[in-house]
């Protein structure tokens, strides 16, 4: 062979071969990427559906009653809880406070937080009159089933937090949180729940599911009495 004809063949085969080995780089560059971003998508997923777990029964989907000022919630479609002590609770949402409560208490995966900010559902039908800490009369039909619920699984023990929005002073707000947290518990027990497996606790204005307390709405969704399983 021409030996610069076979000069040529060796650089052009060296040549060859850095090319290749930089689109190897290339690709192995791009593909290390593609999985980081993928791994990253993924962690960013889990997060969020991590959130969601903790963040039980503050996925609100509603309207507000201009009559009453109350945030009606939208509970989902009706169906009917089949307790594990053969007793039955008829027409309730798969998306109400009955549901949520039931199909914590029931799974054995699901585990109460360490995190006391966690967990909480909200009563989706229990209202009180304006200003005051009466019960509306039909908050009592909701509190029967938590009672019932509550009877079916002997073991659980749970609190119940009052909760109220901006307007007025804290210390005043306080108070009024701590009444309607205490009569919803004394309504429990009067349907039939031993008095040691609940507690309640008022917190004013704290912790607000819409934290802007700027609109009619936003301010009746913070009005409210929430539960929390402490142990199951």
């Amino acid at each position: 062979m021409n030996k610069n004809l076979y000069k040529s063949l060796v650089n052009f085969l060296g040549a060859l071969t850095i090319v290749c080995t930089i689109a190897s780089c290339e690709c192995d560059r791009d593909k290390k990427e593609e999985l980081i971003k993928q791994q990253a998508e993924k962690e960013k997923l889990e997060k969020e559906q991590s959130v969601e777990v903790d963040k039980i029964g503050t996925v609100i989907q509603g309207t507000l009653d201009p009559a009453t000022g109350n945030f009606i919630y939208e509970t989902g479609d009706i169906f009917t809880i089949k307790l594990p002590n053969g007793e039955e609770i008829f027409e309730v949402g798969n998306n109400s406070t009955e549901a949520k409560l039931f199909n914590f208490l029931k799974d054995s995966t699901l585990n109460v937080s360490e995190d006391k900010t966690k967990g909480w559902i909200t009563l989706d039908r229990v209202y009180f009159d304006t200003g005051k800490t009466t019960l509306t009369t039909e908050s009592g039909k909701q509190i029967k089933n938590l009672a019932q619920i509550l009877k079916a699984f002997p073991k659980a023990k749970v609190k119940i937090g009052g909760y109220t929005d901006t307007t007025g002073s804290e210390e005043i707000n306080k108070k009024v949180s701590e009444d309607r947290a205490k009569i919803v518990q004394e309504e429990l027990i009067k349907s039939g729940v031993q008095t040691e497996r609940i507690s309640s606790e008022g917190y004013g204005s704290q912790h607000p599911v819409c934290e802007a307390n700027d609109t009619p709405e936003c301010k009746a969704q913070n009005r409210r009495v929430d539960i929390r399983v402490l142990e199951k």
